[in-house]
C-alpha cells in the first residue's frame, strides 16, 4: 500500500510561546511547576514519559543536565539552558511539596507523583486558557527540534538529545526547518521590504520590453 503523505506540522511561535506562559501565574506553586515544565519541554524535547518519570537523582542542576530512561531502556544524557536551571531551581527550592513516597522531579501539589493523564490535563487547560487551542505535549517536542536547528544545532547532536536511535526520525525536523525558512523567507524578503523606485521600475521595464530582434 502507498504511504499516506505525511503534513508538515507547524512548531509553535514566539508569540505562542509567549501567550502561553502569560496565561501561567510562576509566583504560585501550580504556576512555577507548570511554567518549568512548559519550559524544559521546549528546551530539551523530553517525552511525557521521560518527564513524569523524572527523579531527583537524575536531575544534575548545577551543569545543567539530566539522565533519562528512553525507549527501548536506553539511558541519555540530555542538557538544559539556563533559563530551565533557573525555573527548576525556583520550583524546587520554593514552591516544590513535600513529598510522599516517591522522589519525582515534579509532584502533584499534595506531595504525590504526576500521572501521564494529570500532565494531559495541564496541557488541556492551559490550551483554553491562553487560546492557543493546538498546544499539546508532542508539538513541544517538535517545537524544540525545529528551533534547535534553526539557531545552528546538527542533527547529530539533536539525534542524540530527542533519543532516536536512527536519523531517519530526525530528518523530519530537517523538512520542518525548511519549510519554515521558505515561510519566514515570504515575510522578510530583503528586496520585497524594501519598495524602491528602480526595483519597481526594473520588473516594470523587464515585462514590458520587448526582446531585441535577432
Amino acid at each position: 500500500m502507498p504511504r499516506a503523505p505525511r503534513k508538515l506540522i507547524e512548531p509553535l511561535t514566539e508569540p505562542e510561546i509567549a501567550v502561553i506562559l502569560s496565561s501561567l501565574d510562576a509566583q504560585t506553586s501550580w504556576g512555577s511547576r507548570d511554567t518549568t515544565i512548559v519550559l524544559i519541554f521546549l528546551d530539551t524535547g523530553l517525552r511525557l514519559s521521560e518527564l513524569q518519570t523524572l527523579d531527583m537523582k537524575d536531575l544534575h542542576l548545577e551543569d545543567g543536565y539530566v539522565k533519562v530512561m528512553g525507549k527501548g531502556q536506553k539511558e541519555r544524557v540530555v542538557p538544559f539552558g539556563s533559563s530551565v536551571q533557573k525555573a527548576l531551581m525556583k520550583y524546587i527550592y520554593h514552591f516544590r511539596p513535600e513529598p510522599i513516597v516517591t522522589d519525582r522531579v515534579f509532584l502533584n501539589l499534595d506531595g504525590r507523583q504526576m500521572t501521564g493523564t494529570g500532565l494531559k490535563l495541564i496541557f488541556r487547560r492551559l490550551a483554553k486558557n491562553s487560546g492557543v487551542d493546538r498546544l499539546h505535549i508532542h508539538l513541544l517536542r517538535h517545537t524544540f527540534a525545529v528551533n534547535y536547528l534553526m539557531n545552528g544545532g546538527d542533527v547529530f547532536t539533536l539525534q542524540q538529545i530527542l533519543g532516536h536511535t536512527t536519523l531517519e526520525m530526525v530528518r523530519r525536523y530537517v523538512n520542518l526547518t525548511s519549510a519554515h525558512v521558505m515561510t519566514q523567507h515570504k515575510k522578510f524578503s530583503p528586496v520585497d521590504r524594501m519598495n524602491l523606485r528602480q526595483i519597481n521600475r526594473a520588473v516594470t521595464f523587464g515585462r514590458t520590453r520587448r526582446r531585441p530582434q535577432m
